[in-house]
């Protein structure tokens, strides 16, 4: 009997369970069952289990019926040789489509000649310099190819680290060996003489560098592959196995190199657009002349404005002391007056007497030129110290003069036009040495590097019977090199990115450190404060500074919207320093050093104050503070000159002959031939 009171809900529940169950199976039933996932894809429908069948067996029948029925007879051939003549000869018009007979390939191998030459030698290369360039340059966004120029295609502005090395080669006696050897007396029998073959064609220009590793060994010979900005890199990749030749052949190899445009590029290669304010590129000697000018043109401006300053300090000087003998004489005038007083002009008259003869008796001092007087007879006055002192400057000016005829921008460009390889110019009528390079900009910084560079030229005669004996050893040997330059001096590579620890908090060991980074040809630094552990350094936002503005109307400003100051170390800890330095007289020292690490197993360490920094890390930051003082000036369009090359102004000293320094705007290298 049901109690009265009692749960619905505890009464029914196993009832409620057990619809629950059966309405999820009928679910489960529908989704599952009646509308299955399962589906096939069959001729591009999809089909369920219980279709799929179905479908099958109906395109079986008709399969069936079509194999058992006859076949359907062709419809009649019919010639269309007349359509294919008339389709053939519509595009192209009058042109012969006769067939030929396939002829054999030629083969530049002949086994009937019997004709014999020496390989002639190519000789030394001489004169190799080395110049290194850090600017900021115009650089390619898209790859470099004969479709895609240098000059025509889409720049930015960008940091670049480039290495030139020039070298001279005596192009007037490899001529005179291949004539003598090919078509001269050298060649045994006068019908084996052959003019063709006596014209030397340039092969490749091999740079090699050595890089200088961490235990102060040389690494091998490498060879430095050409600049990512030459149209031909491809064509000009050395291939000295007959196995590795093109198609074609030699023949076609010795066809694609006697082009002038060719040669040029292959002797002479581009270099980058510089977009730097006061930078350009020029061949190594040449660019030790244009850094020697530019220095030598700074230091007269600063000359002059010294010179300005000097003058202005003199005038106002001699002006102070005019007005204090006027006063002087004024009250001296005064005590001698009478009951009738002189008129004013009769005392400024007899005032410039006195002041003449006052200034004839004194013995004076000049500061200006630090010039000394003791007496009456040796006395010098302020005017005749002023005139030694403009002929001095006037000496000067004409020694500036003198020199500016030889070595300003203009005449650089003018020797760099002199040694040029032009369409027009013809290597067999040079009679000064070649001037040829080879750039690099493959260089990392903070590495040090060293090179050697020589030059190709195509054997003629190679894989022929056409070697005389005495030279089968080079029978196969396509490209015929020269010796080897001398070994360039070492250039080291500055780094982009250094850190310097300047300050400790004792209490948290919090180390104030003072990052420097290389971007956009200037150098840009901030304060990070690191603890133990963490990364020193990482990317900021740009501070804008007060810079140069220019009114050149093609100058290009770029500013960085961040700076990345990350360095990769990791503070690992800072730990006390106590220890002696001193000579004779000793004295204790006490600092923190910075331990950091790079890849978490070696460890560095710096100290955390600038007096106990080694010399190379003083000098470095000295030299960064000492760059951030300097005027900053925006980057220089596609073709300006470098900025600081107009004339300087006119002093008051004047001379017939001005300073021969052009300020006429000069186009890049690669644009003048």
């Amino acid at each position: 009997m049901r109690k009265k009171g009692d749960n619905f809900f505890e009464e029914h529940v196993e009832k409620m369970v057990l619809a629950l169950i059966g309405l999820v199976c009928i679910w489960l039933m529908i989704i599952r069952v009646v509308i299955s996932p399962n589906k096939i894809q069959y001729t591009g429908e999809e089909f369920g289990p219980g279709k799929i069948d179905i479908r099958i067996s109906r395109d079986a029948e008709l399969l069936k019926e079509k194999l058992d029925s006859k076949p359907e007879p062709l419809p009649p051939y019919k010639q269309r040789l007349d359509d294919f003549v008339r389709l053939v000869n519509s595009p192209i018009g009058d042109i012969d489509i006769s067939l030929y007979w396939p002829l054999p390939i030629y083969s530049s191998t002949d086994f009937t000649d019997k004709r014999k030459y020496r390989i002639p030698r190519i000789g030394e290369v001489a004169g190799v310099a080395l110049e290194y360039i850090r600017a900021v340059a115009y650089v390619p966004t898209i790859d470099i190819d004969e479709e895609n120029r240098y000059e025509v295609t889409v720049c930015e502005p960008n940091d670049i680290d480039f290495i030139t090395v020039e070298a001279k080669f005596d192009v007037a006696g490899l001529y005179g060996r291949f004539y003598d050897n090919f078509a001269g007396d050298g060649v045994e029998q006068e019908e084996w003489r052959d003019p063709c073959l006596a014209i030397p064609i340039f092969a490749a220009v091999q740079l090699q560098r050595q890089e200088l590793g961490a235990d102060g060994s040389w690494s091998e010979w490498q060879v430095v592959p050409r600049t990512k900005i030459d149209p031909r890199k491809k064509l000009f990749e050395s291939v000295e196995e007959v196995e590795d030749l093109p198609p074609g052949g030699i023949k076609v190899r010795l066809l694609k190199f006697d082009d002038a445009e060719v040669r040029m590029t292959l002797l002479q290669p581009e270099a980058y657009n510089i977009a730097s304010a006061k930078e350009e590129w020029f061949p190594p000697l040449l660019h030790k002349k244009y850094v020697e000018q530019r220095q030598e043109i700074e230091m007269e401006k600063k000359r002059r404005a010294r010179d300005e300053e000097r003058k202005e300090r003199e005038e106002e000087r001699e002006k102070a002391r005019e007005e204090r003998e006027k006063a002087r004489e004024e009250r001296s005038g005064g005590a001698f007056e009478t009951g009738s007083s002189r008129r004013r002009s009769d005392v400024n008259t007899s005032r410039q007497d006195r002041l003449s003869s006052s200034r004839r008796g004194r013995e004076t001092r000049t500061r200006g030129d630090r010039s000394e007087t003791y007496g009456e007879g040796e006395a010098t006055t302020r005017l005749q110290a002023r005139e030694e002192r403009a002929r001095e400057r006037e000496i000067r000016l004409a020694k500036l003069r003198a020199a500016s005829k030889i070595t300003t921008l203009d005449d650089i460009y003018k020797e760099l036009d002199e040694i040029l390889i032009l369409k027009r110019t013809n290597p067999a009528k040079l009679r000064e040495p070649l001037v040829f390079w080879a750039h690099d900009d493959t260089v990392e910084p903070q590495k040090s590097y060293r090179y050697r560079i020589r030059l190709g030229v195509f054997n003629p005669v190679a894989r022929t019977n056409q070697v005389d004996e005495r030279d089968k050893d080079l029978k196969d040997q396509i490209v015929l090199w020269s010796g080897f330059s001398d070994i360039t001096g070492i250039v080291k590579v500055p780094g982009t990115l250094y850190f310097f620890p300047r300050s400790i908090q004792e209490a948290g060991k919090v180390v104030t450190v003072q990052i420097a980074k290389y971007m956009l040809d200037y150098w840009y630094s901030k304060d990070f404060a690191v603890k133990r552990g963490e990364v020193i350094g990482k990317v900021a936002d740009f501070e804008p500074v007060e810079m140069e503005k220019s009114t050149t109307s093609v100058a290009v400003t770029v500013l960085p919207e961040t700076i990345d100051y990350s360095t990769g170390a990791v503070l690992v800890d800072v730990v006390p320093v106590n220890d002696w330095s001193g000579g004779r007289n000793m004295y204790a020292r006490h600092y923190y050093d910075m331990l950091y690490s790079f890849d978490g197993n070696s460890i560095e360490r710096i100290p955390v104050n600038p007096m106990y920094w080694d010399e190379e890390l003083r000098d470095k930051g000295n030299e960064i503070k000492g760059s951030q003082t300097e005027l900053r000036e925006p980057l220089r369009g596609w073709d300006t000159q470098p900025a600081g090359w107009e004339p300087l102004p006119e002093l008051e000293y004047r001379s017939d002959e001005p300073l021969d320094i052009s300020d006429e705007p000069r186009r890049s290298r690669s644009r003048t031939r």
